[in-house]
């Protein structure tokens, strides 16, 4: 036998064998059934550490329920899931959370919906919804969907469902004529509602309102419905504004790399766990905005509440604002979304 017919069959020889071991090694069973993912082959689930990566640092309050749906995720699948932080800012910048979720590089991000935005325009208009509403109306699904197929990851919770936000300035409003001609301290998220009410808008650090309202560089400000006294604005401001408006819009989600890790009783388990914490959000959020109403109020604050035809315009201004820009962005998934809200406007 010469040299090369010898080679020949020795590399045949080698081929088959990888063969050989790539079949004994797949998932398949002799039946055709496919392994759970989390199950060992004793047919026990596997234990799965999940590490969340977070727009927020440590410990800041729109974490305030980390811990409970870390237990909630331990107790529902029997300690066989367990959230472990994972690290804030500091670790992965609060913008490049999305892609670091899109490419599985991180379990759970705990962002925000307007974070995503670049990548889901419709999402600009989460903060129009509320997360109950969604749940019985199908809404939920419709979201999730869309996470799925553009940032490959799954929609657990809003978490911070039942926080709003408020107006609050230096000056009496009696009317929303009141407020043309204020200079108020805004974000994006609100921002063309608050120019839609005539008055001129100023981005800037949250540190830097304190002086500027001082200044009287600026006469208002938007914020969520707690957290005010943080920066000690109760101080330097007069009024707050009511009726609330928006919700804000943090979400829980999980990369598709880290579901698929997972067996069914284990995902059952981390969805449930999230509308449980949605549920408890609400419940949180009336006592802790009725506290720090009444905090301010105490500090020499005034509630101001607008009513009746007022209180109407100022809400119709919010929602027509709020819905533009996703109408604009990408007008069939808007209009859908708003098929499985209250305000669809």
């Amino acid at each position: 036998m010469n040299i090369k017919k010898l080679m020949f069959l020795m590399l045949v020889f080698v081929i088959s064998l990888s063969l050989i071991a790539c079949g004994g090694g797949s998932s398949q069973e002799a039946g055709g059934e496919t392994q759970d993912p989390s199950e060992s082959e004793s047919g026990e689930e596997s234990s799965v550490v999940l590490r969340v990566s977070s727009a927020w640092a440590e410990g800041n309050s729109l974490l305030f329920n980390f811990d409970d749906f870390a237990q909630k995720v331990d107790e529902k699948s029997n300690g066989t899931v367990k959230i472990e932080w994972g690290g804030g800012p500091e670790a992965i910048p609060t913008y490049q959370l999305v892609e670091a979720l899109k490419n599985g590089i991180v379990d759970i991000a705990w962002t925000a919906h307007t974070y995503n935005v670049s990548n889901i325009p419709v999402l600009e208009a989460m903060k129009l919804t509320d997360a109950a509403t969604m749940r019985e109306t199908g809404g939920f699904e419709f979201v999730n969907d869309i996470y799925n197929e553009k940032l490959n990851s799954h929609y657990i919770a809003a978490s911070t469902d039942g926080l709003t936000y408020n107006l609050y300035t230096k000056d009496e409003i009696n009317s929303l004529s009141d407020f043309e001609g204020m200079t108020i301290r805004a974000t994006p998220a609100y921002q063309p509602f608050v120019e839609s009410l005539g008055a001129g808008v100023v981005n800037m650090d949250p540190g830097e309102a304190y002086q500027a309202l001082e200044r009287n560089v600026i006469q208002g400000y938007g914020w969520p419905s707690v957290g005010v006294t943080d920066f000690g604005w109760q101080e330097v401001s007069e009024y707050i504004i009511q009726p609330q408006f928006y919700t804000v819009d943090v979400a829980i989600m999980m990369s598709d790399k880290a579901w698929q890790k997972l067996s069914d009783n284990q995902r059952d388990a981390i969805m449930e766990a999230g509308a449980e914490i949605e549920e408890e959000a609400r419940e949180y959020y009336k006592e802790a905005i009725d506290e720090e109403n009444e905090f301010l109020k105490s500090e020499g604050m005034k509630e101001i509440v607008l009513e009746g035809e007022e209180a109407e315009e100022y809400l119709k201004l919010a929602y027509e604002e709020g819905w533009k820009s996703a109408l604009e962005a990408d007008p069939e998934n808007a209009e859908k979304l708003q098929e499985y809200t209250e305000y669809n406007q």
